[in-house]
């Protein structure tokens, strides 16, 4: 893999023999634990688990053993929890607010053993939550309404990417994270104003039953605050610390991309302009070319690139490129 770690130019202009044999090389690729992700220490995370099979009272008895862990919460989740003989089974584990260093992705290691030494399960009734804090947008309203464009347009491709090792979502996706694309761009073809005169992230009005949750996002600011955030919910369940970090990491880097000065202004809002969004079960489907541009635009390093095409190339995908 040394040779496209080392690749000088866009992943979306390489020739074609050469990003087949990425491709080829990506099925015994193994994405790598890192310490940290460099991001800025001053943007904020947080991360729901959620778990089934094994009662919610070990998990919270072993958190609370856990100098580090114990004021994280483990609460019922309507998802994938029920009660037998007034004992809760299943559930989710709230890791409170987070930051890209070695200490807190180790204190989060601890609990995924927790749940593992419990012999908690994900199953296809589980999600992975990630609640990004608000301060990544800063002050400017142009930054929220970058972003959703940019999410519709490659919606397809985030929800796959999301999937992890699965090339479908969670069994009731469409209950707990419906897709924003068809529904914006319904909105935007008889308001084509309307993220114009967006003043608050909240008038978007999508909560925790989309992909999206800007429900708790109550105010711009370049301050962290807590409860003031953008919620992420359309990846499915994950205990492996790998998926989960590199999940994060692509969320982020998404979200900074929109801040950032290589976004691309023209490209976006003409790819919005002429966007069909696709059906959702199209969203299971590989979209190689589409999946290059966007590592391209949001990624400064090969290693974010070739972690994000793993996580979103399935194990049985055809590796021939048109």
């Amino acid at each position: 893999m040394k040779e496209y770690l080392d690749y000088q130019g866009l992943f979306q202009n390489m020739p074609k023999k050469d990003l087949e044999w990425l491709l080829c090389k990506l099925r015994d690729y193994k994405i790598k634990r890192r310490s940290t992700l460099n991001i800025d220490k001053k943007i904020s995370f947080g991360i729901e688990l959620e778990f089934c099979d094994i009662l919610l009272l070990y998990v919270e008895k072993r958190l609370k053993e856990n100098e580090r862990l114990k004021d994280w919460l483990s609460v019922y989740d309507k998802s994938c929890s029920y009660k037998a003989d007034n004992y809760i089974i299943g559930g989710e584990v709230d890791t409170g607010i987070l930051h890209d260093t070695k200490e807190e992705w180790e204190t989060l290691r601890e609990a995924l053993t927790i749940l593992k030494e419990l012999k908690a399960h994900i199953t296809d009734k589980n999600g992975l939550h990630v609640h990004i804090g608000s301060q990544i947008f800063g002050t400017d309203i142009n930054n929220v309404i970058r972003f959703i464009k940019v999410w519709c347009i490659f919606e397809h491709v985030i929800f796959r990417f999301g999937y992890g090792q699965s090339k479908y979502g969670r069994s009731r996706i469409l209950s707990f994270a419906h897709p924003l694309a068809q529904e914006v761009t319904l909105k935007y073809q008889f308001m084509p104003y309307m993220l114009d005169y967006l003043e608050e992230p909240e008038f978007l009005h999508y909560d925790k039953t989309y992909a999206l949750n800007f429900s708790n996002y109550h105010n711009l600011t370049e301050e962290e605050e807590r409860n003031n955030t953008i919620e992420i919910r359309c990846a499915n369940g994950s205990l492996s610390m790998s998926t989960i970090q590199n999940t994060v990491n692509f969320y982020l880097k998404l979200m900074q991309y929109v801040t950032s000065t290589t976004y691309d202004e023209e490209l976006i809002n003409k790819a919005f302009k002429k966007l069909k969004p696709k059906d959702f079960d199209s969203y299971s489907k590989p979209y190689i070319k589409d999946a290059l541009l966007l590592c391209d635009l949001i990624f400064d390093n090969n290693l974010d690139k070739i972690n994000f095409l793993k996580q979103y190339i399935k194990k049985d995908d055809p590796i021939f490129v048109r």
